[in-house]
């Protein structure tokens, strides 16, 4: 489509990366950010607009069919590796072929998330957010380092606030080493004695926290983010995403922090890949400046002035991570290309997951038991090995 101005028009469907179905504010930062973004593609790409349309995660594909179903699909879809996967899977958008030199421009561990079984790329990866810790230095002069920590300076009156989902804990099995429990029960291995404890001490971990008075947990971030820029909380784990709202509304006293390592090791924080897909619907020339704009979306220059710009994500662009890291927030410099590696495990996990609602449901029963009701945390590690194993 053109417009007027000789423009070419590019139909854009973008899932809301909030993943939240409870904020009464849903998609107004986002809309932010694109009108932002739009504006200064124009500056660099004057001869394509963005027709812009950001919808529920869980509604996407819905509307994706209706609108592909009657050749008015977009041209671009923005959503996460995950979901980009599934669409391309469902015949809602077209596998992308990519040079070898666009190929060398993004991280090769990135690409790999977006790869079928037999070698096609769902999307482009654009960018990656990462779960952090956001806390008030008002009240707090520095985030805790270590769980332990966290549980000393909760004891002094800081209100600490996490969300029950596991991909909102999965930080936290990190300083247990408790993932490889739940490697092995996902591909149906016997799960070792140690690895069970390690995934035992975890509950007892979350069922202690759970007792103490300033560990709240909440069932959904935008409920916990509320509270934090109330003042109600002081000291919550966030995803990069959310940081644009929360500076603006709690300014120079927000704090950033990488989250607290355990006795184990370090957290494993998740991460979310936002890939750019082709829609089915596009015209010639529509396909070919689609192609132009994920070309641009890659280069050095794009990736290091969007994430400088907007402070919400890292670069795929390995050239331009490197650049960057030096001048973002502690939370984002220690994400390095080690760090991307040591994540996997845990994206792999979660995304496992993800595609299957049953088990999902499943995990967040046994973790409100666990956490709100009488559920012990041994009952609880054998019960979560005995979900995961069943749905393989």
């Amino acid at each position: 489509m053109t417009d007027n101005q000789g423009s070419i028009v590019l139909k854009v469907a973008q899932a809301s990366n909030e993943n939240e179905q409870h904020s009464d504010h849903r998609f107004e930062t986002e809309r932010k950010i694109t009108r932002n973004f739009q504006q200064q593609l124009k500056e660099m790409q004057p001869g394509i607009k963005l027709h812009p349309s950001i919808y529920p995660e869980e509604s996407l594909v819905r509307a994706l069919k209706t609108q592909t179903n009657s050749g008015l699909g977009p041209d671009l879809v923005i959503a996460d590796s995950n979901q980009a996967l599934s669409l391309l899977a469902l015949g809602l958008t077209d596998p992308i072929k990519l040079t070898k030199e666009r190929q060398n421009l993004i991280n090769p561990a990135a690409l790999e998330r977006v790869k079928t079984a037999n070698g096609s790329l769902a999307g482009q990866p654009v960018s990656q957010y990462f779960q952090m810790a956001c806390f008030d230095k008002r009240k707090l002069k520095k985030a805790p380092e270590t769980l332990k920590e966290l549980s000393e300076a909760s004891g002094t009156g800081t209100i600490f606030g996490m969300v029950t989902n596991l991909q909102d804990l999965y930080w936290s099995l990190g300083s247990f080493g408790a993932g490889e429990a739940l490697t092995a029960s996902l591909a149906g291995q016997k799960v070792t004695v140690a690895a069970h404890e390690r995934l035992t001490q975890w509950m007892r971990w979350l069922k202690a926290s759970s007792y103490q008075q300033n560990i709240v947990f909440l069932r959904n971030q935008a409920a916990l983010r509320k509270a934090f820029i109330k003042g109600d909380m002081h000291w919550i784990s966030c995803w990069s995403t959310q940081l644009p709202q929360l500076r603006e509304k709690i300014k120079d006293h927000l704090g950033i922090a990488p989250l607290p390592s355990g006795e184990f090791g370090r957290a494993t924080p998740i991460t979310r890949l936002q890939v750019w897909a082709l829609g089915k619907n596009s015209s010639r020339r529509q396909r070919a400046e689609s192609l132009n704009l994920l070309d641009f979306m890659v280069q050095p220059w794009a990736q290091k002035t969007y994430a400088l710009t907007y402070r919400t994500g890292f670069p795929v662009n390995p050239a331009a991570a490197m650049i960057v890291s030096k001048q973002l927030p502690p939370g984002f410099s220690k994400f390095s290309e080690e760090e991307n590696k040591r994540v996997s495990r845990g994206d792999a996990i979660v995304s496992a997951i993800d595609e299957k609602p049953r088990l999902k449901r499943g995990i967040q029963s046994t973790l409100n038991e666990l956490i709100f009701e009488g559920l012990s945390p041994e009952k609880a590690a054998t019960e979560l090995e005995n979900q995961m194993k069943a749905k393989r």
